[in-house]
């Protein structure tokens, strides 16, 4: 019997990766809205030098405005990204600004001066920028290339997890008891034939025991089933074929074994139903019936003579 990855976990990893959406959403919209509050500081510190650099104006109170705020809004952005290492200038970040700042502060009356005395430190400043941001934007670019590949693969083995998981059923449920968990009757036909075989051709002992489950309680039916064949794969060993023949018979076949160590295999089984709560019941009659191999005879009136006797 096939010890199974539950169907439960196989739906756990499937709304994990669902609840994960949300996630990816909100950081590919938190890098793009960054994306974009970085191209505006560019177009801001360009527009900056060259109003530095270009206005002839002395003294033109729209002008000195429009600087204020760009440089206001500079200085925010800037305090956001001062830890930032893509910053490529010869100072900080920070730095750079405050020379910027300082200087505008001391000409800001006079734009003739500032021109002069700005220009050079504020292009400088517009040109880190632009570079800084192309680094940063490269980086989120691709950070969300590698999430995306990751989150394919995650995806990807996902699927493959549920197709292995439903291949697996199909198959169990081919050769399984779907009440029991032991094998069916088919794949035993098929099974004990083989085995009736080798036990021919390698001249190895072969017995078969049979239980039959008498005085069902129609309540408790299906739960007496489970635990017993919980029990009988318990106690079978790894080359042991146990079945459910049919609705209350069930069939192990084992193999290199002779009728006198079958008997203390079901001895085992007795001692095991009689401990467990499961299965003990007043109206509940276990039959129990060896038969050994005989090398003359085919398998299907090997599993006749059991089921007969």
């Amino acid at each position: 019997m096939q010890k199974e990855w539950s169907s439960f976990r196989i739906t756990l990893l499937l709304y994990l990766v669902v609840l994960l959406l949300p996630f990816s959403f909100y950081f590919v919209y938190t890098s793009f809205k960054t994306m974009q509050q970085d191209t505006k500081i560019v177009r801001q510190s360009s527009w900056l030098s060259g109003a530095m650099g270009h206005t002839t104006d002395k003294n033109n109170p729209q002008t000195i405005k429009d600087i204020d705020n760009t440089l206001q809004n500079i200085s925010i952005w800037a305090g956001k990204n001062s830890a930032t290492k893509l910053y490529i200038g010869a100072h900080t970040l920070s730095e750079d600004l405050t020379k910027v700042t300082s200087c505008w502060t001391e000409n800001r009356t006079n734009l003739s001066a500032a021109n002069t005395k700005c220009y050079m430190l504020t292009d400088n400043l517009a040109l880190n920028i632009e570079k800084m941001v192309y680094l940063k934007q490269k980086k989120i670019i691709n950070t969300f290339y590698i999430s995306l590949a990751i989150a394919m693969i995650l995806l990807l083995l996902i699927i493959y997890m549920v197709r292995l998981y439903i291949h697996q059923q199909m198959k169990k449920h081919a050769i399984h008891d779907h009440e029991t968990k032991l094998f069916n009757k088919q794949y035993f036909l098929s099974e004990c034939k083989s085995s009736c075989s080798r036990a021919v051709r390698h001249e190895y002992p072969l017995s078969m025991l049979l239980i039959t489950i008498n005085g069902f309680e129609k309540e408790t039916k299906i739960q007496t089933l489970k635990a017993l064949g919980t029990l009988i794969f318990f106690l079978v060993r790894d080359g042991d074929l146990p079945c459910r023949y049919d609705e209350n018979k069930f069939l192990i076949l084992l193999p290199f074994t002779q009728k006198e160590n079958a008997l203390l295999f079901e001895k085992r089984i007795r001692e095991a139903l009689m401990k467990d709560d499961c299965i003990i019941s007043e109206k509940i009659e276990f039959d129990f019936t060896i038969t050994e191999f005989d090398k003359k005879e085919s398998e299907v009136a090997f599993v006749q003579r059991t089921l007969a006797s």
